[in-house]
């Protein structure tokens, strides 16, 4: 750009000075009408204006960068840890997902015959109801959402989450805390669910991942 610009001012100092040359007795003629300067001078202000404006433009490439923002539901912490690597990694907010009824260790302890986990996941109308406020994830353009993994399944306060807030035309990057259950029938569960949202992959981490793995997997997206 800057070659550019100097080969301008050097047309107008020609074009001052009458030093263009011409090819043809037509060009020579037209040379020395102030006129026909006129306009040429004209035309180069207009190039130079041109070229200031598409420099101003590719100076701040940034503008056109996704946001993103991490989103967990995390009633044991395993998942908040890893989300908190995510938000780190892509200096990015971290939001978590409040149940408005807080989940005990009973309620998570599934060899209890009615916990809690257990009788949400079995029944497909349950939808926990969000204590706090979370309409500020609207304004990113990608998402990273975590949870636990409950019977193979997101539990159904993802789904409270999801039907409260339009998250269509965002990019959803799922991640799981787990054991060891698998992440597929998870982001099967909500594809179905959920057809009109852009669920692009997910992975599980265990839940006391390393830092690297999860460089690598935000690597390779």
């Amino acid at each position: 750009m800057n070659l550019l610009i100097n080969v301008i001012f050097c047309l107008c100092d020609l074009v001052n000075k009458r030093q263009i040359t011409a090819t043809t007795n037509v060009v020579a003629v037209l040379h020395g009408s102030p006129m026909f300067e006129g306009k040429l001078l004209k035309v180069l202000i207009a190039i130079l204006f041109a070229v200031f404006s598409l420099g101003t433009l590719s100076a701040h490439p940034e503008d056109s960068e996704e946001t993103s923002a991490v989103v967990v539901f995390s009633p044991n912490s395993h998942t908040k840890y890893v989300g908190h690597m995510i938000a780190n990694i892509k200096e990015a907010p971290l939001m978590e997902i409040v149940p408005k009824v807080p989940y005990t260790a009973d309620d998570l302890n599934y060899r209890l015959e009615n916990c809690r986990a257990t009788m949400e996941s079995t029944d497909p109308k349950i939808r926990p109801e969000i204590a706090n406020d979370l309409k500020n994830v609207l304004k990113y353009d990608v998402i990273y959402l975590g949870s636990p993994v409950w019977f193979r399944k997101p539990p159904k306060i993802i789904l409270s989450f999801l039907d409260k807030y339009d998250l269509k035309g965002k990019k959803i990057y799922l991640f799981v805390t787990s054991g060891g259950s698998p992440v597929f029938n998870y982001i099967d569960e909500l594809k179905t669910l959920y057809p009109s949202l852009n669920f692009v992959t997910g992975r599980r981490f265990r839940p006391d991942e390393m830092q690297e793995n999860v460089e690598d997997w935000l690597s390779s997206l």
